[in-house]
């Protein structure tokens, strides 16, 4: 990363965090609320559209976050190409956690 560009770095990581902020009560009163119907009702809610959709929302943002803080640490203790091989992996494992969720909500809602 070229030198000055951590401000955008920074902005984007609180609005990310605002995010799930402002996401999180949502998401833990409607798996909550879900939950009282046991295993059932939380399928049921994750398969619903709003409910699927609401927590990949919050789980995208979730995942981001996670992803910019590591990034974070990897900016701060590594340099060359261990740091292009950081970042790299960093980003594909933060995709491929969010491509698991994804396919597990699509899976309740459309393949039962």
């Amino acid at each position: 990363m070229a030198h000055g560009t951590g401000t955008p770095h920074h902005k984007l990581h609180g609005i990310v965090g605002a995010g799930m902020i402002i996401g999180l009560p949502f998401v833990i009163y409607s798996a909550l609320k879900a939950a009282t119907d046991q295993s059932e009702g939380l399928a049921a809610w994750l398969s619903s559209p709003v409910g699927g959709l609401g927590f990949l929302a919050f789980c995208a943002a979730a995942v981001w976050y996670c992803k910019l803080e590591m990034d974070a640490v990897i900016m701060d203790y590594f340099g060359g190409s261990a740091r292009a091989f950081g970042l790299l992996a960093n980003k594909v494992a933060g995709l491929i956690i969010f491509i698991m969720a994804a396919f597990a909500v699509v899976k309740l809602a459309f393949l039962g």
